[in-house]
C-alpha cells in the first residue's frame, strides 16, 4: 500500500517553521504503524484557499495516474480551505480509487459513516478563512483612511518612506511628465512605449529591481501611468479587491468605494493636465467600442519573424507585414523584417503547386506507406526504451527518498540526487514528445492520397485562401532579406 503524504503551512514565518517537520513525522508514524510504504511527500508553504500550489498540483496529477493508494494529511484544512478545491480532490480520489484520510480521524473516504461529514468540514474551513480575510480587509481599510500607502511597490516616479510617497530624485519624475505631455500631443500608448525603449529608459519594473523585469516599455504600462490618480498628489487606494477568499482574481471596485486622501503627497502632474488626459482616454475608448472589429488578415498567426520568433503584424500603409517586435519596440528589439502580402501570397501558392507536382507521381503512396511503417516501428522501439529508462529513474528516486527517511543520507545529498534524476526525467520526456510529434507527422504524411486530392481541389482556383493555409501550413518564417521558410503540417518525405 503506497502512501502519499501531503504537508502544508500557510506561511514561512518563524511560528510555523517546525510545522512541516511535525506533519511529516505524524504521517511517517502512521505509515510505520500500518506497515505501509511511502510513495512521496507533497509540500506547500501557501494559503489553503488557492489551487495554485505546486505540491497540490503534483498530488492531483499523480492521483490521476494512480501512482499511490492513499492520500494522508494531518487534517482536512491542510489539504485546503476551499470547498470547490476539496471536492475536486475528492472526485479525483474517488474516480481513481484512491483513499483520502486525515490523521485527526474526521475524514476517511472509504468509511461510509464519515462520508457525509466531508462537506461539513470543508464548509467550516472555508468559512473560517473568509472571516479571517474579512478581518484583514477591515484592518487595511483603516490603514487606507490613515493616509498610509499600503502597496509594496510605489508608483513610478515615487519612493516609499514610512508609508508616505516621496518624489524620486532622478529622471523618472520627468519621464512621467513627458508621457502625459506626449499623450496630449496625440501620441498613442505604443508610440510612447517605443520612444522610451529606443531612448534606453529603464522600465518601471527595472527601476524597482524586479527579477523578471522586461527590457522594453509596453503600451499597457504607459496607459497604467496615464490613468494613475496618484500623480496629482492624491492617495487613492482600495481600487481593486479579490472576488472572495477562494477566488484570487481581482476585480475593480466602483469609484465611490475608493478611499481617497487628497493632497497626501507632492504631485507630478497638475489636476488640469490629468483631467484632460482622462477625457481623451475616455473619448478614444468610446470610439474603440463603437468601431468595427479589427480585420484578421490572411497571414495573421501564421507568419512569424525568423529572428525573434514573434508574429508578423499587418500594416495597411505597407500593404504587408512587419515584425511585431520591431513594430512595437523599434530596432532596439529586432530588425525590420517586412514583406508585401501579395509577394507572400505568390510565394506560398508557387510552393504549394510545386509540392502538388512532386507528390503526384506513380507508386508514391506505396513507397510512403513502407517508409511510414518502418519509421513507426523504429519510433515504438525508441519509446519503449525511453519508458524503461523512466521507470529506472523513478525507482532510483524512490530509493533515495527511502534512504533519506531512514537518515542514511543527508538532506543535501538527497536534494542533489533528486535534482539529477529530475533533470534526466525531463530530458527523457522531451525525447518522448519529439518522437510522438514525429509519429504524428508521419501518420499525417501517410494520408498522401487525400493530401494530393485536397491540393488539386484548392489549386484549381489559383487563389490562396485561409482554408488552404489552415489545412496545409503550420507556420511561415520571414527573414530580414524577405526569404520565406514554409513549414507544412505534414512531414516532408525523403526523395521528393
Amino acid at each position: 500500500m503506497k502512501i502519499a503524504g501531503y504537508i502544508r503551512v500557510s506561511t514561512n514565518n518563524e511560528g510555523q517553521k517546525e510545522s512541516p517537520e511535525n506533519q511529516k513525522h505524524m504521517i511517517l508514524d502512521y505509515i510505520t504503524e500500518n506497515q505501509y510504504d511511502l510513495y512521496d511527500f507533497y509540500t506547500d508553504i501557501q494559503t489553503g484557499t488557492t489551487d495554485n500550489r505546486e505540491g497540490l498540483k503534483r498530488l492531483i496529477q499523480d492521483a490521476e495516474n494512480r501512482e499511490f493508494d492513499v492520500i494522508v494529511a494531518k487534517e482536512l484544512s491542510r489539504l485546503g480551505r476551499n470547498v470547490e478545491l476539496l471536492y475536486q480532490l475528492k472526485r479525483v480520489a474517488d474516480t481513481k480509487g484512491v483513499r483520502l484520510i486525515t490523521l485527526d480521524g474526521k475524514v476517511d473516504t472509504q468509511d461510509f459513516s464519515k462520508q457525509a461529514m466531508f462537506g461539513l468540514y470543508a464548509w467550516i474551513y472555508e468559512s473560517e478563512s473568509q472571516r479571517i480575510s474579512d478581518r484583514i480587509k477591515s484592518v487595511y481599510q483603516m490603514k487606507y483612511k490613515s493616509g498610509k500607502f499600503m502597496g509594496s511597490i510605489p508608483p513610478y516616479g515615487y519612493n516609499l518612506h514610512e508609508g508616505k510617497l516621496l518624489l524620486r530624485d532622478d529622471y523618472t519624475v520627468d519621464i512621467v511628465r513627458d508621457i502625459f505631455d506626449k499623450y496630449l500631443e496625440g501620441w498613442g500608448h505604443d508610440k510612447i512605449a517605443r520612444y522610451l525603449t529606443n531612448k534606453d529608459i529603464p522600465t518601471p519594473s527595472q527601476v524597482v529591481g524586479k527579477a523578471n523585469a522586461g527590457l522594453y516599455w509596453q503600451g499597457s504600462t504607459v496607459k497604467k501611468i496615464l490613468k494613475n490618480p496618484h500623480y496629482v498628489g492624491d492617495l487613492v487606494q482600495g481600487r481593486e479587491t479579490t472576488m472572495n477568499v477562494t477566488n484570487k482574481i481581482r476585480k475593480a471596485n466602483n469609484p465611490n468605494e475608493w478611499i481617497t486622501i487628497s493632497d497626501a503627497h507632492e504631485p507630478i502632474i497638475s489636476r488640469d493636465v490629468f483631467e484632460q488626459v482622462q477625457k481623451l482616454l475616455e473619448l478614444k475608448a468610446r470610439r474603440g467600442r463603437g468601431g468595427t472589429r479589427k480585420k484578421k488578415h490572411l497571414f495573421t498567426n501564421i507568419a512569424y519573424c525568423s529572428e525573434c520568433g514573434n508574429g508578423m503584424w499587418y500594416r495597411s500603409n505597407r500593404k504587408g507585414y512587419i515584425c511585431g517586435t520591431y513594430a512595437k519596440h523599434g530596432n532596439k528589439a529586432c530588425s525590420n523584417h517586412a514583406v508585401k502580402e501579395l509577394e507572400l501570397t505568390e510565394i506560398i501558392l508557387d510552393d504549394l503547386k510545386n509540392m502538388s507536382s512532386r507528390l503526384d507521381h506513380p507508386n508514391l503512396e506505396s513507397k510512403i506507406e513502407k517508409k511510414v511503417k518502418a519509421t513507426a516501428k523504429k519510433n515504438e522501439s525508441r519509446l519503449e526504451a525511453i519508458e524503461k529508462q523512466v521507470q529506472k529513474q523513478m525507482e532510483l528516486k524512490r530509493n533515495a527518498l527511502q534512504k533519506f527517511i531512514n537518515e542514511d543520507i543527508s538532506k543535501q545529498d538527497y536534494d542533489d540526487f533528486v535534482s539529477m534524476v529530475q533533470e534526466k526525467l525531463q530530458q527523457l520526456e522531451l525525447e518522448k514528445v519529439k518522437i510522438k510529434k514525429e509519429m504524428a507527422e508521419s501518420h499525417e504524411t501517410s494520408k498522401i492520397s487525400a493530401i494530393i486530392e485536397q491540393l488539386k481541389g484548392f489549386l484549381q482556383f489559383d487563389k490562396l485562401t485561409s482554408e488552404m493555409l489552415l489545412r496545409f501550413v503550420d507556420k511561415i518564417e520571414v527573414t530580414e532579406n524577405k526569404d520565406v521558410r514554409i513549414y507544412y503540417k505534414f512531414a516532408q518525405v525523403e526523395g521528393l
